[in-house]
């Protein structure tokens, strides 16, 4: 089911509404071809009551849960940000060690920068984040821990520095809970059968030019929206991929991994 979220979003999309369509009103013209037309007044009026009432629930968890996922989405995005900042600020504060260990744990969060680019943002990556980021962290907080400070400011920046990696083990254990949060089976399951229930109810009324394109504009929106929910469960690739270039920002800028590695 993810693979749609490969293709382009104008595609993805049109692909879902073209799918959702092919599922309600294809079956509902064909279907309704073979049934009398002649349906009984009262037998409409309760398919009608009761769709309405399945539809309205059937709308209503759709909404929850899209607001759901927008909401994991946005703060997965804050995440990201507070631990791309937690890392410049380390980083800052290494600049300002002038020590002979300073080359020594800029290496350290490199190498824990490139893990969690490599290995932290991929579709197979481990919930409980990637071995090579925990390695490197645990390098880079045991070398910060054991740094001797020898002058004033030294002293000054050994506090902060410590903090700031408490601060950013908690980013990274916050960012990799919302980015393998997604939603779960039940979920796609509960609103697949509402929808086929609605188009089912569909069936106690002629299949006239109307009616198809009523029951038209309803399964395109609502695959829409299953798209969309799709997307946003699915942080890690395709529309709603969150931006992983802070990541590479600070590897260039703050560390400068591009400027060390084109050195002769």
């Amino acid at each position: 089911m993810t693979a749609i979220l490969q293709l382009p979003a104008w595609l993805g999309a049109i692909l879902a509404m073209l799918a959702a369509i092919a599922a309600s009103a294809l079956p509902f013209a064909l279907i309704r071809r073979l049934l009398d037309d002649e349906l009984p007044t009262k037998t409409r009026d309760v398919a009608e009551t009761v769709a309405v009432r399945i539809g309205t629930i059937h709308g209503l968890i759709l909404a929850i849960v899209f607001a759901e996922a927008q909401a994991t989405h946005t703060n997965l995005q804050q995440e990201v940000s507070k631990e791309v900042t937690t890392i410049e600020h380390i980083a800052l504060q290494l600049n300002q060690w002038n020590g002979p260990e300073e080359n020594t744990l800029r290496g350290q969060l490199v190498a824990y920068v490139a893990a969690v680019l490599q290995n932290e943002w991929q579709a197979g990556a481990r919930p409980q984040g990637s071995r090579e980021a925990g390695r490197a962290y645990d390098v880079l907080d045991t070398g910060i821990l054991n740094l001797k400070a020898d002058t004033p400011q030294q002293q000054s920046l050994r506090a902060p520095m410590i903090t700031n990696m408490d601060k950013l083990q908690d980013h990274r254990k916050e960012r990799l809970a919302l980015l393998h949060r997604g939603l779960p089976s039940l979920f796609w399951w509960m609103a697949l059968t509402g929808f086929a229930i609605i188009v089912g109810f569909f069936l106690v009324f002629p299949a006239t030019p109307a009616h198809i394109a009523i029951l038209s504009v309803y399964g395109a929106y609502t695959g829409l929206a299953l798209y969309f929910i799709l997307a946003l469960s699915h942080p890690y690739a395709g529309p709603a991929a969150i931006d992983t270039s802070p990541y590479a920002m600070v590897l260039d800028h703050e560390l400068g991994t591009s400027q060390a590695s084109s050195a002769p």
